[in-house]
């Protein structure tokens, strides 16, 4: 506990350095002061949170009617109970109910729900694929008139202001810094297929080519897809595993092998914290998954649907969100080294952003097809073509 008012007392002092007074600091939600406290965030960061939760009065008056939000997503209960503690201090009288659900249960089961008139929750986030089958029944609405909608990027928010980005993720690679230097690592996916210390089994790939991969065949073009694709699975030939992101970069860790992709920079970020060997790298155009947040256009909770999703993409609800979780904030205020180990190498640098409008696409399908083809084939060797028996003539 002192060490916890050590460090609160330490924000004020910042609070007045930066000629704001500890009283504006003190009228922050407890639990936003604790959570400042323990990141050690001086207070000057907080400015504009005002403008960004200045909802109209009516909607927080027809929240606290309506009583509750249900929210279906995919943080841990516990990583929830935390992050939403602000919210319920802000807005007391709104209960935030929330279920852990799978992609199925965020995506088409919602959909066919919605067609059979039920409503399953209100406000749902990283739908995937889904989003088609959202957008054909009209199911999310207009996101325009919240006051945070610009605190995002707009190429992590839907053209049509339906949804926007909670949360990203830059799928790069993970590195055994024991194995190969940083001045190693490939600068573009191009150096990636001819660097003799990633060949050989000593990278690692995971099957998660949607996460990285689309997005760069999205970006570079087909032609350009088949070919690296065949060249990672040919010329490279890494080790296939079977085990998920999180488990490959520990695997990275113990020496398993030099490089895995794609590697969740967050959780190398949490490896490098504890002094683990490791490290983050890249490469150009750097692969970007958003994982967006959306309200129900037939939300019975509606008004404190879009207060909930307001305050989620506030610099408050951004910073709740990051505490427990490392998830990297999505308000452009937080592109910060200190939220993302990544977020100074790659200023500057393109971005492949994997658009949601691809999946599922015609694109999308060829990518899977390519890969899932080299995928199941012995390794190092190319997928048999399937031979086309001739159609005997009618005598």
């Amino acid at each position: 506990m002192l060490k916890k008012l050590t460090l609160f007392t330490g924000a004020v002092a910042i609070a007045l350095s930066h000629g704001m007074s500890a009283a504006v600091a003190a009228e922050l939600p407890k639990s936003t002061q604790k959570i400042m406290a323990e990141l050690n965030i001086e207070p000057e960061l907080m400015k504009g949170l005002d403008a960004e939760l200045n909802v109209p009065q009516a909607w927080v008056d027809n929240a606290k009617k309506e009583g509750e939000v249900v929210v279906l997503g995919t943080w841990s209960a516990g990583q929830f109970r935390t992050m939403v503690e602000p919210f319920h201090e802000r807005y007391p009288g709104v209960t935030v109910k929330y279920n852990r659900s799978g992609t199925m249960a965020r995506g088409l089961s919602v959909v066919i729900a919605l067609k059979e008139g039920r409503v399953l929750g209100d406000v749902i986030t990283s739908f995937a694929d889904a989003v088609l089958q959202y957008k054909s029944i009209k199911a999310f609405a207009d996101l325009s008139d919240l006051p945070g909608i610009n605190n995002v990027d707009a190429e992590y928010t839907a053209p049509d202001k339906t949804w926007i980005s909670h949360k990203v993720s830059f799928r790069c690679l993970g590195f055994n810094t024991k194995s190969i230097t940083r001045a190693e690592m490939p600068r573009t996916w191009d150096d990636l297929l001819t660097n003799p210390k990633l060949r050989n089994g000593k990278l690692a790939i995971t099957n998660h080519p949607n996460s990285w991969l689309l997005g760069l065949w999205a970006v570079k073009g087909e032609k350009w897809g088949q070919d690296f694709t065949k060249k990672l699975f040919l010329d490279v030939v890494p080790q296939q595993r079977k085990e998920g992101m999180t488990a490959a970069t520990a695997l990275t860790v113990a020496g398993e092998f030099n490089v895995n992709l794609p590697a969740p920079e967050w959780q190398v970020q949490r490896y490098i914290d504890r002094g683990a060997p490791v490290g983050v790298v890249c490469p150009e155009p750097v692969p970007v998954t958003v994982s967006p947040v959306a309200v129900l256009e037939k939300s019975p909770h509606k008004n404190a649907a879009k207060l909930f999703v307001n305050w989620l993409v506030s610099r408050e609800g951004q910073l709740a969100q990051y505490y427990k979780s490392y998830i990297i904030p999505a308000h452009k205020a937080l592109d910060q080294p200190r939220f993302s180990s990544v977020s100074e190498q790659i200023k500057g640098k393109k971005k492949s952003v994997r658009d949601d409008e691809v999946l599922g696409s015609d694109l999308h399908k060829k990518m899977l097809a390519t890969w899932n083809g080299y995928w199941t084939s012995p390794v190092g060797e190319a997928p048999k073509k399937k031979s086309r028996k001739k159609k005997k003539k009618s005598e």
